[in-house]
């Protein structure tokens, strides 16, 4: 199966008391498949705040054109977490697609610690 780079942006809002410091995953689905859960290492003390973006590199199966991401948190610490925008763009075809979420997660907050949306 060929292998695809993916770059991801997350944008978290700028909303008082909207970063978390718990642990972040994301999965993306496509028209040909999905990836597992992925785990969004924070690269420094300041990942996933408030007003942020943060940016990875990720290297799945390729699974088609983009359809619905998902990205959570484990509310092991901070848990409210206020998700913006998931930006991913295609290394190898420069296809990009922009998930909006403009939503909370975190039990006190919204009662889920994941959510999911559509392109």
């Amino acid at each position: 199966m060929k292998t695809n780079v993916y770059y991801l942006w997350v944008k978290t809002g700028e909303l008082p008391l909207g970063g978390t410091d718990s642990n972040v995953f994301v999965q993306l689905f496509g028209t040909t498949g999905h990836t597992e859960s992925i785990f969004l290492p924070p690269e420094d003390v300041f990942a996933f705040e408030s007003g942020s973006v943060d940016k990875f590199v990720l290297q799945v199966p390729d699974i088609g054109d983009l359809t619905r991401c998902c990205i959570g948190q484990d509310a092991s610490q901070d848990s409210g977490w206020y998700v913006e925008t998931v930006r991913v763009k295609d290394d190898d075809t420069a296809r990009e697609w922009l998930f909006t979420f403009n939503q909370w997660l975190g039990m006190e907050e919204a009662g889920t610690l994941a959510a999911c949306v559509e392109c």
